[in-house]
């Protein structure tokens, strides 16, 4: 099988490198210093990329990097029938857009932290001033470099969101501050059943682990998130064909709230998710794309799991670090050799209970 895949982002490299080492793959991509086969076609060429993977019989095309998601392969690729796994821009907006994906949860009743939108500065200052803390600040745009700043204070609040503003942020969200675990569950859907792939904790975006098994809560936010988010969009006539990541917060009395959508997986949580579910990945890709997934499972729940398969870390130069443990103290001894600040590690064992 013949496998592009295009992008710069971390997400890209992982997901070729995994991909590339299944010897029956022959796997291109527009990243360099990778396993791949490095292709010097730019990412946004998208002529260019289609004229390559015609020249080069591709099998399945992949976009893997969140920042190009703005362009248009869909309707290129497609048209010469050529498979290609990225949602269509029509359902992107839940996921790169807060305010329509903030909308879009509230309208379908979802249970979601309350929130708010401003395009003025000195309105989100006077929202903000009469907020309980803490709250939490966003860039509407979905971003990797601005993220979700938690004020506890109205200073840092109004130093904030007068920061967003001078950055050319033309809208900023601000919504309640929810504690609990944060959790992203992973799924593929081919606009109508998604499959849940995986489910994921993660801790101040240093540590990302594997959800450890809960299947009343895994059916819970099936059935009150993840299926009435496909169901609804496809009734809207924007069916979500890709994966989609749901970050959701559960509070100490069990209670799920959605904060947001990611259009595909987080850097962080990227490999742990490809190494921990024993399938065939390029096809469930195609399943995916022609609208075959559910044909294999019995139940949105049927992925095969490694088990053993935990943890990831990342360092301070920023190199993502995976380990394959095959007790839980064994990836517990491992990340702190690396480096895992202590207490950081402390904190987070208490919340997962590990």
């Amino acid at each position: 099988m013949r496998i592009l895949i295009i992008g710069n982002s971390k997400g890209t490299e992982i997901l070729t490198n995994f991909l590339s080492e299944d010897e029956s793959l022959l796997v291109f991509t527009t990243k360099e210093n990778t396993l791949g086969n490095f292709i010097n076609i730019k990412c946004d060429d998208v002529e260019e990329l289609k004229e390559f993977a015609l020249a080069n019989e591709i099998n399945l095309t992949i976009v893997a990097d969140i920042s190009l998601f703005n362009i248009d392969y869909i309707s290129i690729f497609s048209a010469n029938n050529l498979a290609i796994l990225m949602p269509d821009s029509a359902a992107l907006q839940i996921a790169c857009e807060k305010a329509f994906g903030k909308k879009f949860i509230y309208r379908n009743k979802i249970k979601t932290p309350k929130f708010a939108f401003f395009e003025k500065p000195a309105l989100a200052t006077e929202y903000a001033r009469n907020s309980i803390f803490p709250i939490v600040i966003k860039p509407d745009e979905h971003s990797d470099i601005q993220t979700a700043y938690i004020a506890e204070t109205f200073g840092a609040a109004k130093k904030q969101i007068e920061k967003l503003f001078q950055n050319d942020n033309k809208k900023i969200l601000i919504e309640e501050y929810i504690y609990g675990k944060e959790l992203t569950y992973y799924v593929l859907s081919d606009g109508f059943n998604p499959i849940i792939l995986d489910s994921i904790q993660t801790y101040r975006n240093e540590l990302s682990i594997k959800d450890a098994d809960n299947n009343d809560l895994d059916e819970r936010i099936y059935n009150e998130i993840i299926f009435p988010t496909v169901s609804n969009l496809a009734e809207a006539g924007c069916e979500y064909i890709g994966i989609l990541g749901f970050d959701i917060i559960v509070t100490p009395d069990n209670e799920a709230y959605l904060i947001e959508y990611n259009p595909f997986f987080k850097d962080l949580d990227i490999e742990l998710t490809l190494k921990g579910t024993n399938e065939n990945w390029p096809k469930l890709f195609m399943d995916t794309i022609i609208g075959t997934l559910t044909d294999n499972f019995e139940t949105p729940f049927s992925i095969h799991k490694k088990d053993e398969y935990f943890g990831t870390f990342i360092n301070n130069d920023d190199e993502i670090i995976f380990e394959s443990a095959k007790t839980k103290n064994m990836l517990k001894t491992k990340l702190l050799e690396e480096g895992l600040k202590k207490e950081i590690f402390d904190e987070a064992q208490k919340m997962w209970k590990i």
